[in-house]
């Protein structure tokens, strides 16, 4: 068995949703051929870099921009003139992939970007390609840009995000309410004051864990700098991601702290600093919101992008499982009052349970390789 994990580095979250179906893909079928690939590295340099750190400037330098071109993009995503643009785009941006698929001849394609899988749907239409193709989307709500033909199955992670398929003409029989695929790991868990332990901090101070995603994204040195006026009872644990500028500034304000903070750099123990912690602080982002309500802890949402992120944190608002943080030299305040009201605390993270998906990549990998088999004796007794 051939199994292809199609991304695109535009954000972090979809490389980590195709890695983490690698990581399930190898635990349930370990004899199976495995390749995760980001479609960007099949493009010109420049395309690449336009396309994702493009989209990482706008996002930080004009989100407003960028909720204005989510939006109008996802009401026109689907007209035929756009349709055929893009795909023309993609079909002579991606010239070495087509030769790289021919050569790793897959029996099964899964997309965690909609670029890559508008250009498998468009192989499936014209015949270039028997695959099955699935495809799980990123965030809670879905943009136009994901609606596709000839996808076998989405994995969706809410049940507004099914519908919202199901209005676009895929039957129902093709989408499930899996969660969003994140990695095994996250399933499993410590006791807060025995990860706090293993970590070498006080087992018996709270935890506070600022998050800025992989890219070092949000206003982590505020967040610092306002804990600290407020001089908290409680550990500051704040992972400023590959940004190595934002790690040196946070450990500037660290330093001048009457909150005890540590920062942190790129780490791969999250789900341990996860577990640490009494409350999460993040931009909500699909992947990482994914992570947190898996490990049942309540979040404080920080300036969520127009758009996809905007939608994320109004799901989660609405499940009771986030709070929102509107002004960031209020979250002294903010987070001495969330940790000061236990009842609520508690409240939020068993929302967070409810909504958390801990096993999605097993489950979708597991429904893709039962999917595929019923295609493939259809095929052979047809």
């Amino acid at each position: 068995m051939k199994i292809l994990i199609l991304h695109a580095s535009a954000g972090a979250g979809h490389k980590r949703a195709a890695r983490a179906l690698e990581e399930a893909f190898s635990l349930i079928s370990p004899d199976s051929e495995i390749e995760v690939c980001d479609i960007l590295d099949f493009t010109a340099p420049i395309f690449k870099k336009t396309y994702g750190v493009g989209y990482l400037d706008v996002v930080k330098k004009a989100p407003e921009l960028w909720g204005y071109m989510y939006s109008q993009s996802d009401k026109k995503a689907l007209d035929p003139t756009r349709k055929k643009l893009r795909s023309f785009v993609n079909k002579t941006n991606t010239i070495s992939f087509a030769r790289f698929y021919r050569k790793f001849a897959p029996d099964i394609v899964i997309c965690t970007h909609f670029m890559p899988l508008e250009i498998i749907s468009t192989r499936l239409r014209k015949r270039k390609t028997e695959a099955s193709l699935f495809c799980t989307v990123t965030d809670f709500a879905v943009h136009s840009l994901w609606i596709m033909e000839n996808v076998d199955c989405y994995y969706v992670a809410t049940e507004e995000a099914k519908r919202q398929i199901l209005r676009r003409g895929q039957p129902e029989e093709g989408i499930v309410v899996s969660g969003i695929p994140i990695d095994p790991v996250f399933a499993k868990g410590l006791s807060k004051e025995a990860a706090r332990k293993q970590l070498g901090f006080d087992p018996s101070q709270p935890a506070v864990l600022v998050l800025s995603g992989g890219f070092g994204v949000g206003p982590a040195v505020e967040l610092i700098k306002s804990a600290g006026a407020a001089e908290l009872n409680c550990r500051l644990l704040v992972v400023a991601g590959a940004n190595e500028e934002l790690k040196e500034r946070a450990e500037a304000a660290a330093r001048n702290s009457s909150t005890p903070v540590t920062v942190f750099g790129f780490v791969n123990n999250i789900h341990e600093l996860m577990d640490a912690s009494d409350l999460i602080i993040s931009k909500p982002g699909g992947l990482t919101t994914s992570e947190v309500m898996a490990k049942g802890k309540p979040i404080l949402i920080i300036d969520p992008i127009p758009g996809q992120e905007q939608r994320n944190c109004e799901h989660l608002l609405e499940a009771g499982a986030a709070a929102r943080l509107f002004d960031v030299e209020d979250a002294g305040h903010k987070i001495q009052s969330l940790l000061s009201d236990k009842a609520r605390l508690a409240r939020m993270g068993r929302n967070a349970l409810k909504i958390g998906h801990a096993d999605a990549a097993v489950d979708v990998a597991g429904d893709i390789l039962k999917r595929h088999g019923r295609r493939h004796n259809a095929y052979k007794s047809g």
